[in-house]
């Protein structure tokens, strides 16, 4: 057995040294070659799909953007993107490189419709300051098919897949099918009110997009008239909305949006549902369902903590964010509202509305529209009543005072609806044409 074992241990050695002397290796050439050969293949891929690609990417946060790539040989890559009607109309140039990072990477290196979902500026994106979407722009290669590239970012994670596209497919970008179902994501554009109402199999629905996570809220009341909500993500493809979670209302289920088009003559958009129901979204003065509770539990939370809300562009009103100019205001940073800020004598405790400036590097209430504690409807409303101006108004304030105030103590007052743990909309009730987001 000792002899048997020896004599093995001989013939591997002798194998093993044979093989040393040969120069033999078990991978063909160097390290840098292969990498090098890999990078080829890739290169020739990219380059040599005569339609380009169609690209789907998931974010880190789970949403849904395509894409339509066509790559050259000279570094350079056109692209369009399904984030807005632009970036689906209007094909963009920039430049690519393929380089071997930790493993082969594909890296987009000057700013495109990629950066627009990674950009740390949430302004530009809709995501958090900081992080936009958490999406990337650089991607390692994970593997090459004949008709697909499978890709993750780098820093993100995000995904991505590439898959050989037909002149079909480039086609439905360049004709504008895409542009066509972004519409969809126009609705708070083009419908001023806040409230906006589906109509659908004998049924109102709220309906509530979210462009940046990609979501649907639709909320009604079922036929026993009790509150229903869903909310479902949603994918964009070429002819239209699908839902990631359908909803189902007893005989009635919705699936799908397409088919859009907007009636500017009486500011509606009317689409097909599930293909080939023909269905309209108009706006509305008031919610389906009303949070009766909702504008005394906003005042409440405040009120019991001797906290104010926030808002950064105070209202918005007829399609237009920061209506009343305060940002025109020297040093301004943002306004707030808090519950039962001073006594304005014999017990009357008044709320203030109060512009925030940047005096020395403190914010500082410099002045403010004192309110009379507020009247709550048995109908989900809340009425202010202006009781008085504190502070004296710097250079270029009166016009953004005097117009705030003024849009606050509207008598008919406001709707409540609570967007999160953190955040209320505060609604006109007269048209939900003028609103104001609060947060902590």
């Amino acid at each position: 057995m000792k002899r048997a074992l020896s004599y093995f241990l001989l013939a591997l050695l002798a194998f093993t040294s044979c093989r040393k002397d040969n120069n033999d290796s078990v991978f063909p050439g160097t390290t840098d070659e292969r990498i090098n050969a890999t990078l080829a293949d890739y290169q020739s891929a990219l380059a040599g799909s005569q339609y380009g690609w169609n690209a789907r990417l998931v974010t880190a946060n789970g949403s849904i953007y395509n894409f339509h790539f066509s790559f050259n040989d000279a570094n350079r890559v056109l692209m369009f993107g399904d984030i807005d009607t632009l970036t689906a109309s209007e094909r963009k140039e920039s430049s690519f490189r393929l380089k071997a990072l930790q493993q082969p990477s594909l890296i987009f290196d000057t700013y495109s419709y990629l950066h627009i979902l990674a950009d740390p500026d949430g302004s530009v994106n809709g995501g958090a300051d900081g992080e936009g979407l958490r999406s990337d722009f650089e991607f390692s290669l994970d593997s090459l098919a004949a008709d697909s590239i499978k890709l993750t970012g780098r820093f993100q994670g995000s995904r991505m897949v590439l898959k050989k596209a037909t002149q079909q497919d480039l086609e439905t970008w360049q004709n504008g099918h895409w542009k066509n179902v972004l519409l969809f994501e126009d609705l708070g554009a083009r419908i001023l009110n806040y409230f906006k109402r589906l109509s659908y199999g004998g049924v109102q629905y709220e309906i509530h997009v979210n462009n940046t996570d990609r979501t649907v809220t639709l909320i009604w009341r079922d036929g026993a008239g009790n509150a229903q909500q869903h909310t479902s993500g949603y994918i964009v493809n070429s002819t239209g909305i699908q839902l990631t979670t359908p909803l189902t209302n007893g005989a009635n289920t919705i699936t799908s949006f397409s088919n859009f088009s907007w009636n500017t003559g009486t500011s509606t958009f009317t689409m097909n549902v599930n293909g080939t129901t023909p269905s309209s979204i108009a706006g509305a003065i008031e919610p389906v369902v009303k949070d009766l509770e909702a504008p005394q539990r906003w005042w409440l939370f405040m009120a019991q903590q001797d906290g104010y809300w926030a808002t950064l562009n105070g209202f918005h009103v007829n399609g237009v964010d920061d209506a009343f100019k305060l940002h025109n205001i020297p040093n301004f940073q943002f306004l707030v509202f808090w519950p039962r800020f001073g006594d304005a004598g014999g017990g009357l405790l008044y709320d203030l509305a109060g512009w925030v400036h940047n005096e020395n590097g403190q914010p500082t209430i410099v002045f403010g529209a004192a309110f009379e504690p507020p009247v709550f409807t048995a109908n989900g409303r809340v009425i202010f009543t202006w009781l008085g101006r504190l502070g004296d108004l710097p250079p270029g304030a009166q016009a953004p005072y005097e117009n705030t105030a003024a849009q606050f103590e509207d008598p008919l007052g406001y709707y409540l609806v609570q967007t999160s743990a953190r955040s209320y909309d505060m609604v006109s009730a007269r048209d939900a044409k003028a609103w104001i987001t609060w947060e902590y």
